[in-house]
């Protein structure tokens, strides 16, 4: 399974950078904006200059960022029941351990810094990913096959949080970074018809779309 024990089922950075973009455009098209709340990822393209975030929760204990930059990507995770409040564990330092020190900028930020760290995994040439794996649980496994991917992790996503049964063509086209259109919207979510709702939300993570 994936994790910070095995990387080898995490796309290279480009990949990940569509797929995370395709999870926040399926959540924008699933859930009205008045249930943006509940939304489990989001996506902003401007976070820093020339820099992007994804952001994925799982509405409790577990969240993670991950950050692009052209000098590469950095993925932190966090789950707050494993984090050692009280001796402050693990420590950033031993997370990053081997980083660029212009990847370790980003670790220094504000929204890593709120939500903390239990793992971090960074790649510095788009492919090959690195992390400094503490012992015991770190909360990866849960988080990273969120981002695999692999578009039928779009599927099992949907059945269990929509709920609903997403169709895999066109669930693998959102993670493809294929355009949104009123027919694949449809063919998502059949109950929504308001396009300029979506066109906002889907514009505004930067995920092209021909509404």
């Amino acid at each position: 399974m994936l994790s910070t024990k095995d990387l080898s089922n995490l796309p290279n950075a480009e990949r990940l950078k569509t797929f995370c973009k395709g999870l926040a455009a399926l959540d924008i098209i699933m859930l009205e904006e008045e249930w943006s709340f509940i939304r489990r990822y989001t996506y902003n393209p401007a976070w820093r200059k020339g820099k992007e975030a994804f952001f994925a929760t799982d509405g409790s204990d577990q969240s993670m960022i991950v950050m692009f930059a052209p000098e590469g990507c950095v993925i932190n995770g966090v789950d707050s029941e494993l984090y050692d409040w009280e001796k402050k564990l693990p420590r950033i330092e031993d997370l990053i351990d081997g980083m660029s020190p212009v990847l370790q900028k980003l670790m220094s930020s504000r929204e890593v810094k709120k939500m903390k760290s239990t793992f971090c995994v960074w790649t510095e040439d788009g492919v090959t990913w690195r992390c400094n794996p503490m012992d015991g649980k770190d909360a990866s496994k849960d988080l990273l096959p969120m981002i695999d991917g692999d578009p039928q992790t779009y599927v099992e996503y949907g059945k269990w949080f929509y709920p609903a049964d997403l169709p895999l063509e066109a669930v693998r086209q959102l993670a493809d970074g294929a355009p949104v259109t009123k027919e694949l919207a449809a063919a998502l979510n059949p109950k929504r018809s308001d396009w300029e709702e979506i066109k906002m939300g889907l514009d505004k993570i930067g995920y092209p779309n021909e509404l």
